[in-house]
């Protein structure tokens, strides 16, 4: 009765009915209700209900008790702050509702979004598509290298591609550089904030070539040609967030979150402190062109 409860109030806490400080009161008294008091339990027994209309009793009560909470403490989904570290989406949940994910770890067993909702989440995402073409390497072998890369966060795919001992892993490590270095001019995406949604070889056009072979003989072999096709996208660290199955899962990608935070965050001070002093220097080339300009008149 106690697992059936506390799964009940789990998916009414993500539904954003309650704050988590009372569920996790609420979650403490559930588990008590396993060894209830002898009164209590004598007055459930002689009142001649079934087992499931006591377990119903006690549920509706302690719904009912947390719905007493007043409306200015219940958590509300604020869609104009975007804890994601995105400018496009709004968040699925408040960053204490992630929190409070992370807090449980069974709090979304029973919660699951819809497909469609997650698909069309992604392709609302923007994307970076990068590519190197006619590398002198196998395809077969270039994807070999490629599959270290493909699935992982920016930063992640770069660390695999460092230790990699592979001859062309510096030549995927850079093509995922460029690209990510053109979603920041873009948009102001940082490597944190990103993820290789695809990282594939495909054949080029292969050279033709005369190969010799024992007692006279002759035949022909191939040097082969590859394409690499590289897309990158930003991460929806909320839909992450709700499709994480583990505990570990969940404070991975509130980890992950706060890099991102901090990195976008560092990168737009940045920016602002450029533009002034771009700003600055303007106004000085125009100050010392109106003063070369009086000289000349004088």
């Amino acid at each position: 009765m106690a697992s059936f409860l506390s799964s009940r109030l789990s998916r009414l806490v993500i539904g954003g009915k309650f704050p988590p400080v009372h569920f996790h009161r609420a979650f403490l008294t559930i588990r008590n209700i396993s060894n209830p008091p002898t009164n209590i339990f004598s007055r459930l027994c002689g009142s001649g209900l079934s087992s499931l209309d006591r377990l119903n009793l006690v549920q509706n009560s302690v719904i009912r008790s947390l719905s007493s909470v007043p409306q200015s403490h219940v958590i509300r989904a604020n869609y104009t702050d975007d804890f994601g570290a995105t400018s496009r989406l709004s968040p699925l949940l408040t960053q204490s509702q992630a929190e409070n994910f992370a807090a449980f770890t069974y709090a979304n067993r029973h919660q699951k979004v819809k497909p469609f909702i997650i698909k069309r989440r992604k392709n609302l995402l923007r994307t970076y598509i990068g590519n190197e073409r006619h590398i002198r390497h196998s395809p077969w072998r270039m994807n070999l290298v490629c599959q270290f890369a493909a699935g992982q966060t920016v930063p992640e795919a770069l660390k695999q591609l460092m230790f990699c001992q592979k001859m062309h892993a510096p030549t995927v490590a850079k093509v995922i550089r460029r690209t990510a270095n053109l979603a920041d001019i873009r948009h102001g995406l940082q490597p944190s904030q990103l993820e290789v949604a695809e990282c594939f070889a495909t054949h080029g056009r292969h050279l033709k070539r005369l190969e010799i072979m024992g007692r006279g003989r002759s035949g022909k072999k191939l040097r082969r040609f590859s394409h690499i096709r590289l897309v990158l996208r930003e991460i929806d660290f909320p839909t992450k967030l709700v499709e994480a199955t583990t505990i570990n899962q969940k404070r991975k990608w509130l980890n992950r979150l706060s890099i991102a935070r901090e990195d976008y965050e560092k990168a737009k001070l940045e920016k602002a402190e450029l533009a002034e002093l771009e700003a600055k220097a303007a106004e000085l080339e125009a100050a010392r062109k109106k003063k070369s300009e009086e000289e000349d008149r004088s």
